[in-house]
């Protein structure tokens, strides 16, 4: 009995407590969990050394008053709780000033107040919640000269937005967001007015087995302004999935957009199939289906219509590996129709091609092709096409000039069951000079001179002979040094001329420059832009009599003529650092886009409600920050449909919080 007395009697003295009152280790992680009130769920994960701070309690023995208050501490902290929230903001004052072609001066004090949250709810996996909320008030005064024809506004507008991503790290990903802006508040170069309110809702999913994937999204976009109001609803669903051999994919839209003066409705839907059936055959197909259905103006007055087309397309290819021999073969289905108030128009043509092709060598080769067309209105047409190509070896000239030449003659007929029979011939000839120069370790320029010239001769019903000479020139520049510079500068000008039954002639200049250019630690340039200039002249070798100022009658050719340019992409820098000073940042940004473009009326949530302005924008803007203080002073440039349009902006704000 003393033997075991003596051997109970250790753990006993070590759990009272010794003479400096230190608690026990398991109330120290209990008071050290109780206290961090920062941190949620710090009692779901307690340390690992805490699970053998002390021997488990006894099967029959009742917890003891202390023990019991730890246990529902414990549990109220693992019940509901707030989350850490990040939170920030921002307070700014600025002065504004509008000027334009086509509107008068205007003045504008903004101020606005502006609040930044994210968190997330239960756990970051389950999901994760962010906010962006601004009021914003405004101040104009249009005219400024103190005249009757001036006037003073003032105008509060809430804008903001929010994002829900729920389960972002599981296989069924859920995504929302709603933003409102107003173009009051968001610096636009021109004073619209308008209100946007952007909603969008995405769903996606992934088995845990298998190899498929799917996806649906909504979205939402409405503006409200002077013109009304326009809407834009779209539908999205899309589906892929391998298996095997093969490989299947399908995506659909539906899309609407409504405004005061038109609607329109969008249907869109397309599916492709892969099978590869050995490394030599593959196939591909693809089916789709389009419908537009539109009104335009007063829908009483029945402007609207409806058009349709649906297409079906096989693809086979045979590439063995071991042969000089390629194929491919190709089945089409092309279906279309238009309903333009009482007036329709109906179209169908079935076809296909097939074709096959032999290496005789690594120059010399040949092809022959085969195809077949019906279409709806009842006539049949074959075409057949055999033809050669022969490409020479590349000849050097010095170090770093080559000369390469090219030479190809074809023969094809066409016939018809309308009697349209056509028989042709043709033969090409074009050579090419390519030099390189290394201007720089960092440089590399490169030029070409390149010509052509081709001659086709037809006879038969719609018969054209032709001759035509091309000619074209080259010139890049390429440089590279790594992350700091990556950069390429090309200039390319070509023309053709074509004589014969319907001669005509086309030239062209494209300028291209693109890159990255990392001056310094503190600057960089940056660049994507393209312009180009084109020149178009034909004629149809008919005589016009036309009358001259006095009535005399005058004999010209009838000749048509088109100049188009285009300029597209941006050019940017950047200084971290101006003149030296710490906190003083300057950015410049030009934008060019003389395209024209109604992607919204199509359906796009995303673009604006005016997309055929071609736009020139230059925007300058100087930041300096000391501390949680910033300002800013933004000039923007911009010509809009051929009206210029500027804007001055000076803001200061104070930031808050932890953004």
């Amino acid at each position: 009995m003393r033997t075991e007395e003596a051997g109970r009697r250790p753990p006993a003295r070590t759990a009272t407590p010794t003479s400096d009152s230190s608690p026990p280790r398991t109330e120290l992680a209990s008071i050290s969990a109780a206290s961090d009130a920062a941190v949620i769920g710090d009692a779901d994960f307690p340390p690992a050394d805490d699970t053998q701070a002390s021997p488990p309690p006894a099967r029959n023995a009742s917890p003891s008053p202390a023990d019991r208050a730890r246990l529902g501490s414990a549990a109220a902290k693992r019940g509901w709780g707030i989350a850490p929230i990040r939170w920030g903001g921002e307070l700014s004052a600025g002065f504004r000033r509008r000027s334009g072609d086509e509107s008068a001066a205007s003045t504008e004090q903004v101020y606005e107040a502006r609040l930044r949250v994210n968190s997330y709810i239960m756990q970051p996996y389950i999901a994760l919640v962010s906010g962006d909320f601004a009021l914003t008030t405004i101040r104009a005064q249009t005219g400024g000269d103190g005249s009757a024809a001036s006037s003073n506004l003032t105008g509060t507008s809430i804008t903001g937005s929010g994002t829900l991503n729920l389960f972002p790290q599981s296989r069924f990903p859920f995504q929302a967001s709603l933003g409102v802006s107003d173009s009051r508040s968001d610096g636009s170069i021109v004073a619209n007015d308008t209100r946007r309110t952007r909603l969008s809702l995405r769903q996606d999913y992934r088995p845990m087995r298998g190899s498929w994937t799917t996806s649906g999204q909504y979205d939402r976009s409405e503006l409200d302004g002077s013109f009304g109001s326009d809407v834009v609803n779209r539908f999205t669903g899309t589906f892929n999935s391998n298996f095997d051999r093969h490989s299947f994919s399908t995506n659909a839209s539906l899309s609407t957009n409504d405004t005061a003066d038109q609607s329109t409705k969008d249907f869109f839907v397309l599916g492709t199939h892969g099978y590869r059936m050995s490394d030599e055959v593959t196939f591909n197909s693809s089916a789709s289906y389009t419908r537009q259905d539109f009104e335009l103006g007063d829908q009483a007055a029945g402007l609207g219509g409806t058009t349709q087309s649906a297409q079906l397309f096989s693809y086979a290819s045979w590439t063995p590996e071991d042969s000089n021999w390629r194929g491919t073969a190709n089945v089409r289905y092309f279906q279309s129709r238009s309903d333009i108030g009482e007036t329709s128009f109906d179209s169908t043509n079935l076809g296909g091609t097939a074709s096959l092709s032999y290496l005789a060598s690594r120059n010399l080769s040949f092809s022959g092709m085969l195809g077949v067309n019906s279409s709806s209105n009842g006539t049949t047409s074959t075409n057949q096409n055999l033809g050669a190509n022969y490409t020479g070896d590349a000849i050097t000239l010095g170090t770093s000039t080559f000369y390469n030449w090219f030479g190809s003659a074809s023969v094809s007929n066409t016939t018809s069951t309308d009697g349209g029979n056509l028989r042709s011939t043709g033969v090409s000839f074009g050579h090419s000079l390519n030099r390189t120069w290394l201007t720089t370790e960092l440089s590399t320029l490169s030029g070409n001179l390149n010509q052509s010239v081709s001659s086709s001769r037809s006879t038969g019903l719609g018969a054209v002979s032709s001759n035509s000479l091309t000619n074209g020139a080259s010139l890049s520049l390429q440089a590279s040094a790594g992350d700091s510079l990556s950069g390429f500068l090309s200039t390319s000008v070509s023309d053709t001329r074509v004589y014969g039954d319907s001669p005509s002639s086309y030239q062209m200049l494209n300028v291209q420059l693109s890159g990255n250019w990392r001056i310094n630690a503190y600057s960089q340039l940056y660049s994507n832009l393209t312009w180009q200039l084109s020149r178009q002249q034909s004629a149809s070798g008919d005589r016009v009599v036309l009358t001259d100022e006095f009535g005399r009658p005058v004999i010209v050719e009838d000749t048509s003529k088109s100049r188009n340019g285009s300029l597209s992409g941006g050019l940017g820098y950047g200084h971290s650092r101006l003149f030296g000073i710490r906190g003083l940042r300057y950015n410049l940004d030009f934008r060019a886009n003389t395209t024209r473009d109604d992607a919204r009326r199509r359906g796009d949530p995303d673009a604006e409600r005016n997309p055929d302005r071609a736009t020139l924008d230059l925007d300058q803007r100087l930041r300096y920050s000391i501390g949680r203080l910033d300002t800013e002073l933004q000039l923007r440039i911009a010509e809009i449909e051929g009206r210029r349009s500027e804007l001055l902006f000076f803001r200061v704000g104070r930031q808050f919080g932890s953004f």
